[in-house]
């Protein structure tokens, strides 16, 4: 019997069991689990399991094929004359493999590295080759197993022989269905999705191949196990599920989302049944087919949402047994099932599932009974379980809500169990390109490319686009995922896909997250674009022709045909951005070079401050340890910010210093078991608990080298990557912010410059009033007044005081007695203003109502004075804003008169005058006086070439031209009149005749004619012109200082290697 018919099969004895009687509607479309099924439908087939292998292997080899383009771009070469190969792009090559181009291959590399080769073995930061699952455990294997393999290749390739394979279960769902032209079709779009190339393409190592993949297979898994009522596959399902952790660390959402989805759908089901099949008779519903199932599965499913977590790396690491015991409580549960029986009664002698058919698990052993009851009240006890104890909101809801607060907030506070004081840093998030939120158009691009062209910038630009025709494919594709619930209910499983899908539109969550909806598209798609030419070929195809002859057939034919020819148009423009995609590897050969110089130089135990996103590229090739790196993306940022931007490089070292020493305490604190803290950051700071340090006075006393630094063990070293100017502002923003408030900064009246915390100082009794210097004075009567340029009352809601010893706690009073001066409170409760007396220094504290209620002024003045923080000199600024300082690097230059205006993206420009050496800045009425420095890199040697700078006296801000490599991409030409030959062509857009020979495999001395168009390859990495502007601050800065002008003091930095790829220095104590 085929497959389709045993559904048919089953489908009738279901509604056997439902009914006896002729339905109505709506008790049709309960029993067929679905509706419209008149209207959705489109032609079946009976193909064998053969013909279901084959456009397996044929959506696979399309997605795999589509992924060797990155390849044949970045390995691109001709033969020299001496039989040499030439790479178009030798950066992007190293030992004749292509170089990975996300940042988390390298971590993952490392991995490996510490796994296989026995490297850096002290890193803390690179854990073992379990913690991360199979994207590290599968490389670990094949490097075992093949010697000869290079973590270079596996990283290359790996992505393109795994990405495929999403396509199995999206076939096997068409083939469930009864169509293998719907899984086929739908799976071909799958595997290239613009998303998922974008995260799975060659070089891409990263999570991704996996995360998409596993859900794929659960998801089919699910969909049969509710269609055939089959508990092997809801066995299968629970078991995908289950795994799931191993496969993708964060997969616990997906895995509670699916779980949750299933359990909700089949108790649904039951609900339904019980108004309407079975006559709200609670006996008979229960014991029914379909609910008996519904029990029996939901257990597996359920566990399996609850024990996922077993199957992490981590876990399987730590605790094997647990992982196994979780494998072997599910089979044990299906063979259990299998033994089983209901007990007869009057509903369910003949209904049960386990009445008619014969289990081949339990053959023709003996079954208990049991009462039909015991079902759900086991399956109410396991789902109160799963929800008491396995958290299943947190499963779900904890990564998307860290998504959606960072997009809000962009602040994560510390947590500490202990009651203490918690400081809100910058987080990660909020700044990462990947997860930020993205232009509705952009998502629905991500998600299924646009038709006829995808409308990325590469594939569409920006000046075609307007009026280009574009069909929002994406839409369509989730429009038929809806249709297709209607049609089936089961397919309401999709939901948490959908719910992603939705989330990304409204910028909730970010790109990345397009990537696990491109899936349900892919199937929505191809469903609705055959249901609609169903539909027109019942419409207007006949049926049989004047001989009688049955043409159904011929017409399913038609509709495979021409679905075919639609997905082949919606398929070209995802085609068309992966071979326009052309990724920049993450580090250029040449970049490579710098970081090996650093191996030379480094031990293994020393320290690199760099930003986080080249920590793990730091340890692959640089062979030395960091603080944070792709995968440990901590509040050590702060840290790292404060050293880039610092304007002292005496307090740059010391922070280096102090953070490294710190950092390898904490290291050796958790090896012993001791309690300590997180990061080094909030160790230095005492974040989290109840004696938070006044940490602007750490930064303070650093600055001037008072504070004491622990001796120092090890050495450290600056990397500073080309790349790392470009994303300096980015940084900036780390350190750009106040610590002490959630949002980073306090909240200023608009219409007033007045500071959020104002200390008036030295308060002495003068004849009727209580005064204190810069003409302030508080009268008997509680008017605090101010004399001079802007006298008035300045009013105030609270009145507080304190006695100044340490340690004690301010109040709330009515009156304040200050050298025998009695001085009555007289709030105003339309103030914002608070006032704090502190009796022992006769001071009086103005706060805003921001700053009263800001961690600073809780830890430090309300709930326990601090008078060592008091005292400090930069205590009066503990709440005031932290200015984000000016740097803009130019997009592009052009000329004006006597100067450069610098263009970047989004129309904002810099006009310089060279000659009277003044900019105009938007939003600055006067023109600005700026320096003028011209520090170039020699293409050969890479030496800093330092030309005499000019005006530097009275200048705020500095404009600073200087070379830098970029990624020449490729063009389109058009041979003008006369024609060329292929090597002018070449010679005149600066690449080899060879070059271009190859490219259009056209010999070198071949004329072209005119208006032919052709393609210059990209140059790939090349040295160009780059201009900054930015202001003092920034010009002052280590980051600065040591890569563009490479004028920090050499007895504090000692220069170890320099080219305009990468600069490292030794940071000296």
């Amino acid at each position: 019997m085929s497959k389709q018919e045993s559904i048919k099969d089953s489908n009738k004895h279901s509604s056997a069991e439902i009914a006896t009687d002729e339905p109505g509607w709506v008790q049709k479309v309960i029993r067929d689990r679905g509706m419209f099924g008149n209207f959705l439908s489109f032609p079946s087939d009976k193909a064998p399991w053969f013909v279901t292998l084959l456009l397996i292997a044929v959506a696979y080899y399309l997605s795999f094929w589509v992924r060797l383009e990155w390849i044949d771009f970045a390995q691109a070469h001709y033969e020299d004359d001496k039989g040499e190969n030439v790479y178009f792009h030798p950066e992007m090559v190293k030992d004749g493999v292509a170089l990975p181009n996300t940042h988390d291959s390298f971590y993952f590399g490392a991995i490996l590295q510490k796994a296989n080769f026995g490297m850096h073995q002290n890193n803390s930061l690179i854990p073992s080759v379990w913690q991360n699952g199979m994207i590290t455990y599968l490389p670990h294997l094949l490097l075992k197993a093949f010697p000869s393999l290079s973590i270079e290749q596996l990283l290359l390739w790996l992505p393109v022989f795994i990405a495929g394979i999403v396509c199995i279960p999206i076939v096997l769902i068409g083939r469930l269905y009864g169509s293998h032209a719907w899984g086929f079709f739908a799976a071909c779009l799958a595997g290239v999705t613009h998303s998922y190339y974008n995260r799975t393409l060659a070089g891409y190592y990263d999570t991704d191949m996996f995360s998409i993949t596993i859900p794929a297979f659960a998801l089919y898994f699910l969909l049969s196990a509710s269609r055939k009522k089959s508990l092997n596959f809801a066995l299968a399902a629970a078991i995908t599920l289950y795994l799931y952790r191993f496969f993708y660390i964060s997969g616990q959402a997906i895995t509670g989302a699916l779980a949750l989805a299933y359990i909700g759908y089949r108790l649904g089901l039951i609900v339904l049944d019980f108004f309407s099949a079975h006559s709200r008779d609670f006996k008979k519903t229960i014991s029914s087919e379909s609910a008996v199932f519904s029990f029996l599965s939901i257990l597996l499913v359920a566990f399996a949402g609850y024990a996922e977590y077993w199957a992490g790396g981590l876990s399987i690491e730590n605790s094997p047994g647990k992982f196994w015991l979780g494998i072997f409580i599910l089979f044990l549960l299906r063979i259990c099932f299998s033994f089983i029986q209901l007990k007869p009664t009057a509903h369910s002698a003949h209904s049960n599932m386990f009445a008619g058919r014969k289990d081949p698990v339990a053959g023709s052993w003996k079954k208990f009974s049991i009462p039909a009851i015991a079902l759900p009240i086991a399956c109410l006890g396991m789902l109160t379980f799963t929800v008491l104890d396995g958290n299943y909101r947190g499963k779900i809801f904890s990564k998307l809500d860290r998504y959606i607060s960072a997009g809000k907030v962009g602040a994560m506070q510390s947590q500490n169990k202990e009651k203490g004081y918690n400081l809100s840093y910058l987080d990660v998030i909020s700044t990462v390109r990947e997860a930020s939120g993205i232009p509705k158009a952009v998502v629905r691009n991500r998600i299924l490319a646009d038709s006829p062209s995808c409308s990325c910038p590469r594939c569409l630009p920006p000046q075609d686009k307007e009026n280009a025709l574009i069909i929002p494919t994406a839409i369509f594709g989730l429009f038929g995922v809806g249709l297709l619930i209607l049609r089936y209910w089961e397919f309401c499983m999709t939901v948490p896909f959908l719910a992603i899908a939705y989330y990304c539109f409204q910028g909730a969550v970010g790109l990345r997250f397009t990537v696990h909806v491109g899936n349900i598209a892919s199937i929505g798609i191809v469903f609705l674009i055959l249901c609609i030419l169903g539909f027109l070929a019942k419409k207007f195809l006949p049926r049989s022709n004047e001989q009688g002859n049955n043409l159904q057939r011929w017409n399913a034919w038609g509709v495979w045909i021409a679905t075919g020819c639609v997905v082949v148009f919606l398929l070209r423009p995802n085609i068309q951005h992966a071979q326009n995609y052309h990724s920049h590897v993450v580090y250029p050969t040449k970049t490579i070079d710098v970081l090996e110089k650093l191996d030379e130089v480094a031990k293994a135990d020393d320290f690199v401050v760099t930003w986080w996103d080249y920590g793990s590229g730091c340890w692959y090739y640089g062979g030395a340890r960091t603080f944070t790196s792709p995968a440990h993306q901590t509040f050590d940022n702060y840290l790292t910010s404060e050293i880039l931007r610092s304007r002292n490089p005496q307090r740059a070292v010391n922070l280096s210093i102090l953070k490294t020493e710190t950092f390898v305490d904490i290291q050796n604190k958790r090896e012993q078991g001791l309690p300590t803290y997180p990061t080094a950051v909030q160790a230095i700071f005492k974040d989290g608990k109840p004696d938070l340090e006044f940490y602007q006075g750490i930064l303070h006393d650093l600055d001037q080298g008072t504070y004491p630094l622990p001796p120092q063990t090890r050495d450290t070293f600056l990397f500073l990557p080309y790349e790392i100017l470009r994303i300096f502002p980015t940084i900036l923003s780390f350190s750009s912010r106040n610590l002490y408030y959630p949002n980073g900064q306090s909240a200023q009246n608009n219409t007033s410059r007045e500071p959020p915390m104002k200390i008036l100082r030295n308060g002495r009794r003068e004849g009727f009033s209580f005064n204190f210097d810069e003409g302030f004075r508080f009268d008997q009567n509680g008017y605090l007044r101010v004399e001079g340029e802007q006298s008035g009352i300045i009013t105030y809601s609270q009145l507080w005081q304190v006695s100044g010893n340490p340690g004690e706690s301010a109040r709330i009073v009515q009156a304040i007695n200050a050298d025998g001066f009695k001085i009555l409170s007289n709030p105003d409760s339309r103030s914002s203003r608070a006032l704090i007396y502190i009796e022992k220094t006769k001071d009086l504290v103005i706060l805003s109502s921001h700053a009263l209620n800001s961690t600073f002024a809780k830890r430090f003045l309300l709930d326990k004075f601090d008078a060592n923080a008091f005292s400090h000199p930069e205590f009066k600024n503990g709440v005031n804003p932290v200015r984000q300082p000016f740097i803009s690097q130019a997009d592009w230059v052009t000329s004006i008169p006597n100067g450069i205006s610098l263009n970047m993206r989004g129309g904002y420009k810099i006009d310089a005058n060279l000659k009277n050496f003044q900019a105009n800045l938007p939003g600055v009425q006067e023109p600005v006086p700026f320096a003028f420095h011209r520090r170039m890199h020699d293409t050969k040697t890479g030496k800093l070439i330092k030309m005499p700078s000019q005006n530097l006296e009275k200048a705020k801000f500095h404009l600073i031209q200087s070379n830098l490599p970029i990624f020449a991409g490729g063009r389109s030409y058009t041979v003008p009149s006369g024609g060329k030959t292929v090597a002018s062509i070449a010679t005149s857009n600066g690449i080899s005749p060879q070059m271009l020979s190859y490219h259009i495999d056209e010999s070198t001395d071949v004329t072209l004619s005119e208006g032919d168009v052709i393609e210059i390859p990209a140059r790939g990495y090349q040295m160009s012109q780059a201009w900054f502007f930015m202001d003092q601050e920034i010009f002052d800065s280590t980051l600065v200082q040591g890569f563009l002008m490479e004028d920090l003091p050499d007895q504090l930095f000692e220069k170890i290697y320099s080219s305009p790829w990468g600069k490292v220095y030794k940071i000296v104590n």
